[in-house]
């Protein structure tokens, strides 16, 4: 896995990643997972599709998004799985995978994480922090530079402060894109990335 994807995947990563890992992808009906908000488990379905991808989390996602009344097109994703399992024996798989999984979390963020449409409540409401505080949160759901940037950068008129959250992220782009795919990089990389996530839990 390039230095790329480790970038990216930080972000999902970071809110509830130990208990992710305590759950199997097809636990839908776990305890543990059913007690879980609604936002935490779209984003832990959307983790598991995109980490150890499967017919069953594919499944579990497709499921998941229907009883929340959400219709995504699986199909649409499932040539991409298909792609990377072949990609996965091929010399030049590195390569690939890193072209395949831009492709793969430009639409898994389609899938647009519960957060937004609750902050949005919670603007209308007046409540200022917690509509600022939610909607980060979303930000920190997204897989893409594009999704981020725009998502910060929506926020400027409510929120200046994501300025400062978006130059930041910028430079992280620039850290990643020069950075090597060695441990300690990728290391230094990974701490950049958790003190910017930080910020966003204001």
């Amino acid at each position: 896995m390039t230095v790329a994807i480790v970038f990216t995947l930080i972000i999902a990563l970071i809110l509830f990643r130990a208990f992710v890992l305590h759950l199997r992808s097809t636990d839908l009906d776990n305890d543990k997972f059913v007690g879980l908000p609604r936002e935490v488990k779209l984003a832990i379905l959307k983790e598991r599709v995109l980490e150890t991808p499967s017919e069953k989390a594919l499944c579990n996602l497709e499921t998941f998004l229907k009883s929340e009344g959400i219709e995504v097109d699986m199909e649409v994703y499932r040539p991409m799985y298909a792609e990377q399992l072949r990609i996965s024996r091929e010399d030049n798989a590195i390569a690939l995978d890193d072209e395949l999984y831009a492709r793969e979390a430009a639409w898994m963020d389609k899938i647009e994480p519960f957060e937004f449409a609750e902050a949005l409540k919670l603007k209308k409401e007046g409540k200022k922090e917690e509509f600022v505080q939610t909607y980060l949160q979303g930000v920190l759901r997204y897989y893409s530079d594009e999704k981020i940037e725009g998502s910060l950068e929506a926020l400027l008129p409510d929120y200046p402060d994501a300025q400062a959250m978006l130059d930041e992220y910028k430079a992280l782009e620039e850290l990643r894109d020069s950075s090597g795919a060695d441990e300690a990089s990728i290391e230094k990389l990974a701490k950049a990335k958790d003190s910017w996530a930080k910020k966003l839990c204001i």
